[in-house]
C-alpha cells in the first residue's frame, strides 16, 4: 500500500513511523513539487530517536519531480523515515 503525503510548510514530517502500520520495504519514493515558481530544499532521512541518517538532500526546483529508486529499504523497528522542507512550496511525497 502506497503511501501518500502532501507538504505546504517549513516542517519535519514523519513519513513511516517507527513500529508503525507499514513497513520499511520500499521501492520508490518521489518528491515532486507542483509549486509553479518556489523551490524547495528536501532533506530525507532515518532517524532512530537520537542519530539522524541523510538519505538524501536535493534542491528540487518548481515544477519537478525527485524519483529515488535504488537502497531504499530499512528496518523499521529501529527508525523513523522523516522529511524536512526548507519553504512553503507544494510538494507530494508518495512511498511505494
Amino acid at each position: 500500500m502506497a503511501i501518500y503525503k502532501n507538504i505546504s510548510s517549513i516542517a519535519t514530517t514523519t513519513l513511516i513511523t517507527k513500529d508503525g502500520d507499514k513497513g520499511g520495504s520500499i521501492s520508490k519514493i518521489t518528491i515532486a513539487n507542483h509549486d509553479n515558481s518556489d523551490l524547495v530544499i528536501a532533506k530525507l532521512y532515518l532517524y532512530d530517536g537520537t542519530n539522524t541518517y541523510t538519505i538524501t538532500e536535493n534542491t528540487i526546483p518548481a515544477l519537478t519531480t525527485l524519483v529515488l529508486e535504488d537502497n531504499l529499504s530499512f528496518d523499521v523497528s529501529k527508525y523513523d523515515l522523516k522529511i524536512d522542507t526548507s519553504t512553503t512550496a507544494d510538494i507530494t511525497v508518495i512511498i511505494k
